[in-house]
């Protein structure tokens, strides 16, 4: 006799019931946030920049990703919107070191070149770029395009309180996990 399947979800949920255990979840993407309601809306984008390294000078975006998304000026957001996720090969290998804390290889690169026109495209119509160390990614940004010279930036690890919000730290991995997600 075949034994029935369990649900996950159902499972998952009767785990978060329990004060024993925390369940986390595969972090879902959703165009729609909270549902318009005629706010007069903005357009900001949420950005990462990998490098070769921190040596503004010597080292090279290996991979740049956007995300777009509508917000009003009370702090709701609306609609998340189109991604861009391009890969560049550098002019050197990229060290053992980087690919380890990256998980980005040569192979994943070679031959992949970022078109700055298509990235001047995507982020000419916002009003914010949000990084979330943005002291990193906007130098390297800005060195990759000018777009990203013309915009005003926001910092998520820096201008947020997380300690207020109930997080001892600041890493995305850190603060992804203490939400439940992976």
């Amino acid at each position: 006799m075949r034994e029935a399947v369990p649900n996950l979800a159902d499972l998952a949920d009767i785990l978060s019931a329990s004060d024993d255990y925390r369940v986390q979840r595969r972090l879902m993407p959703r165009s729609t946030i909270t549902r318009p309601d005629g706010t007069p809306t903005r357009t900001a984008i949420l950005i990462d920049v990998e490098t070769t390294g921190l040596d503004l000078q010597n080292d090279e975006i290996i991979e740049l990703a956007m995300i777009s998304f509508t917000y009003s000026l009370d702090g709701r957001i609306f609609e998340v919107g189109q991604t861009f996720q391009h890969f560049q090969e550098p002019s050197r290998p990229i060290s053992a070191e980087i690919t380890r804390i990256t998980g980005i290889t040569n192979a994943m690169v070679a031959g992949q070149k970022i078109d700055i026109a298509e990235v001047a495209a995507f982020v000419s119509s916002a009003a914010l770029v949000i990084a979330h160390n943005a002291g990193f990614d906007r130098r390297f940004a800005e060195r990759l395009s000018d777009v990203f010279t013309t915009k005003p930036w926001a910092c998520s690890m820096s201008e947020i309180d997380w300690a207020a919000e109930g997080f001892e730290g600041t890493k995305l991995h850190y603060l992804a996990a203490g939400a439940g997600f992976f």
